[in-house]
């Protein structure tokens, strides 16, 4: 092996001199003669006059004998991160390839709190004062509206409302003429207009700007932004059309972040509707300043009594904004998510965009779905109102004890993630073609709950398909939103400690579990906002969540497999009330990755448990009772999960995650009669649509079974069985899918227990709440039974 070494090298060694330049070099020290050219004799590196010269170095003689016996290496960790936020390649194929390229693909991550200064002769008080040099170079020529509360006043939607509401109060107020009430609903109207608009303001940007780099710094370890996701922003900001915004709501630092993370990236700024609850002094003025425009919690200030001027204001003035370019951002969930999952979309200010679209106000809209990860919640989390409490209203000391606190306080890093912007026009279009086609005009049955279709101004003329479409556009925008979230450090500790270590883990085998959970995220092409060694990973989500969540046991003393004590740190999580509602917030941002499977893996489960209570024997399930078992968990927990994207059946999708688990060897699939298969779920999803393009049939004169594929009806009639085998970590895996919603199942199974015993017993209260446990129970009677399979 060595002569063999040594032959290759001397062979691309004279490869090399020939590489080199045909001018001799002088490798003596001595200056040339006069009129010669300069060349240093630096190894590797050549100079002529000035010129610098590296020759291409052949170094493959040197490794080529070495390449088979030396081990090959993957580079892990690092800031990294690949740029997975594209838009859906169904419904959004244009907007997918929009704004995107390979070189977006291969950019990182960058911490914009680091401010650098652009280079060495830079003045000294640019140095010094790098923060506020830094605010001043930031491009803030961007223009806003100043006449935009007359625009508001004079339009035709305010008008006639203060008609109808005038008149409604003349009719109910026999003493007040019809000239009054105008009058009095005109005052009104420009009461509302001026307490709601925002007065957004360069300086005060700049100012806030640079406050907040000083303060953030202090309290933050970082502010990651993925620079591909804010180029695509950049890009689809320099065309005409307006953006939207759309983040997830976790913090009352939401409002300001985003605002933030746009003006250091040279964005302009966008108009933030706000709760009136923040309308408090001081604080309103800055919020103002920043974009932001305030609007009531509850539309209507009566129940069952609509407030139609105020609605006609706040529909004009972001319809306004709207018209003249101007950028939006309201949280499509409403308020903050009090349990660390997504909560279900609120569609009323999006129906304002939508209505804008349709009314031919704008010729299109950029959505941009946004999710800001946190490692520590400022806020909190919300435990004593998951305990029971009435949320206490935002006061001004209140904001200021709060401010004090948290400027002493280290809240780790936070991921701000913008998914790839797309068109509302592509989507509305991709909508009516679906519905056109015979498909629904809000796509396929997703399994969500539409918690809001209504629209927030001229809901009684406003047809059902479009409350159906704005429904769908909010869903679609945050399924996105949910889907590029990323997996901070705290938020998979406390995952890993509630789902499998609620009675104390060691160090070691946590590390393990940690490192195999990060796997199977980032198999499931999910990313996560930390990097680095794990061991170090775990101390820093330690330090971040506190002893009071999380107790750290020393010099804890255990026996291994061989019967020898070992040393190590024992992790014991705190599950007493109120602690554990900490750790379940953060540990539910990572359910959601393991949904759909853990759907799938309790499905076979109950119909496993319903198959032994009943003694019968045999090994496997039908295909299609697997999945009509899992759409009824889905129906079930239609409130605690988004399953999938409007434009995707949540048939397609869990038979999807089955073929997945099929491919994972976790279950096996085989034909009825048959032997057993495996395949790979891009294979089984192929040849489903195939069979579908191939297959023509007659429906006029079909029914029933004929009207299906043959190869659809053979998928339907495999058979599905469990392969567990405890040697190669299968039954492990299976236990853990298992295990992620165990906890939430049997909650609802107590809760449905306890109403239902509730229905049969004496209450004292009003009649109301009486009606309404009893309401409740009856809905949830017949749910009773069918949880009773899936809990253990």
């Amino acid at each position: 092996m060595g002569d063999l070494r040594q032959t290759f090298s001397s062979v691309y060694w004279k490869w090399e001199e020939k590489a080199r330049p045909s001018r001799p070099i002088p490798l003596s020290r001595d200056r040339p003669a006069a009129g010669q050219p300069s060349w240093s004799a630096r190894p590797g590196r050549l100079k002529y006059e000035g010129y610098s010269y590296t020759p291409p170095q052949l170094s493959l003689g040197r490794r080529l004998a070495a390449f088979k016996a030396t081990p090959t290496t993957h580079v892990t960790g690092g800031a990294y991160r690949p740029c997975m936020t594209r838009c859906c390649g169904t419904c959004l194929p244009l907007s997918r390839n929009n704004f995107y390229d390979h070189i977006i693909a291969n950019m990182d991550l960058n911490n914009s709190l680091h401010v650098r200064t652009k280079s060495r002769n830079c003045g000294f008080l640019t140095r010094q004062l790098c923060y506020f040099s830094f605010c001043l170079q930031r491009n803030c020529s961007y223009s806003y509206p100043k006449r935009l509360r007359k625009c508001v006043l004079e339009s035709q939607r305010v008008s006639e409302a203060i008609d109808y509401a005038s008149y409604e109060l003349a009719k109910a107020d026999d003493k007040a003429s019809h000239d009054s009430a105008v009058a009095k609903m005109k005052l009104r109207a420009a009461a509302m207009t001026t307490n709601m608009m925002a007065t957004l303001s360069k300086c005060w940007i700049r100012f806030v700007g640079w406050i907040l780099l000083h303060v953030l710094n202090k309290m933050l370890g970082s502010i990651q932004v993925h620079q591909g996701q804010i180029e695509m922003v950049k890009r689809a900001a320099k065309s005409s059309i307006p953006l939207v915004f759309l983040p997830l709501h976790r913090s009352h630092l939401d409002y300001i972040l985003l605002t933030f993370v746009l003006f250091l990236h040279d964005v302009k700024p966008p108009h933030v509707a706000a709760g009136d609850n923040l309308s408090i002094p001081v604080f309103r003025h800055i919020l103002k300043s920043l974009g932001g425009f305030f609007i009531k919690r509850k539309l209507d200030a009566h129940q069952g009594k609509r407030d139609v001027v105020y609605r006609a204001v706040l529909h004009t003035y972001m319809e306004e904004l709207l018209k003249q370019g101007q950028y939006l951002e309201f949280f499509i969930e409403g308020g903050r998510s009090r349990s660390g999952k997504t909560c279900m979309p609120k569609s009323g200010l999006m129906s304002v965009v939508v209505d804008a679209y349709m009314d031919r106000v704008i010729t299109d809209a950029y959505f941009v779905p946004v999710s800001i990860g946190y490692e520590r919640l400022l806020d909190g989390e919300f435990v004593q109102e998951n305990m029971g409490s009435k949320k206490t209203p935002e006061t001004f000391w209140g904001a200021v004890k709060a401010i004090w606190k948290v400027l002493r306080t280290n809240y780790g890093s936070v991921r701000v993630t913008f998914c790839q912007p797309f068109s509302l026009q592509e989507f509305m279009k991709s909508a009516q073609t679906s519905s056109k086609c015979g498909g629904s005009s809000s796509f396929a049955g997703t399994g969500m709950s539409d918690s809001s279709e209504t629209s927030l101004y001229g809901t009684d003329v406003e047809r059902e398909e479009q409350r159906r479409l704005v429904s769908s556009v909010a869903a679609h925008s945050l399924h996105a939103a949910d889907n590029c979230n990323p997996v901070m450090s705290t938020n998979l500790l406390a995952f890993a400690l509630v789902v499998l270590y609620r009675q104390g883990v060691n160090m070691k085998q946590l590390i393990k579990s940690f490192e195999w959970i990060q796997e199977e995220i980032v198999f499931r092409e999910r990313d996560v906002g930390f990097s680095g060694g794990t061991e170090a990973v775990i101390n820093h989500a330690l330090r971040l969540l506190g002893d009071d969540l999380i107790e750290k046991i020393s010099h804890f003393s255990y026996k291994d497999t061989s019967n020898n004590n070992v040393e190590d740190i024992l992790v014991l999580p705190i599950v007493s009330l109120p602690k554990i509602f900490h750790l379940t917030y953060y540990a539910n941002m990572v359910t959601s990755v393991f949904v759909l499977e853990s759907v799938i893996v309790n499905a076979v489960m109950s119909l496993e448990r319903q198959r032994e209570s009943r003694g019968n024997e045999g090994v496997d399930f039908a295909r299609r009772k697997v999945l009509g078992r899992a759409a009824e968990l889905c129906s079930l927990l239609k409130y605690e999960f988004i399953y999938t994207p409007p434009c995707t059946s949540l048939q397609t999708t869990l038979s999807d995650a089955l073929d997945k688990l099929v491919a994972a060897e976790l279950l096996s699939s085989r034909k009825a009669g048959g032997a057993s298969t495996w395949c790979t779920s891009r294979e089984s999803a192929m040849a489903r649509n195939i069979a579908q393009s191939l297959y023509h049939s007659d429906t006029s004169d079909s029914s029933g079974d004929e009207t299906t594929p043959p190869q659809q009806r053979d998928a339907d009639d495999e058979q599905i069985a469990l392969n567990l085998k405890t040697g190669n970590g299968l039954l492990a895996k299976w236990t853990f899918l298992t295990l992620v919603l165990q906890p939430l199942i049997e909650t609802y199974c107590a809760a449905a227990a306890g109403l239902s015993c509730l229905s049969g017993t004496t209450m004292e209260g009003s009649f109301d709440v009486l009606l309404f446990f009893v309401r409740v129970a009856v809905v949830h009677l017949p749910v009773l039974s069918c949880l009773k399979a899936f809990v253990f």
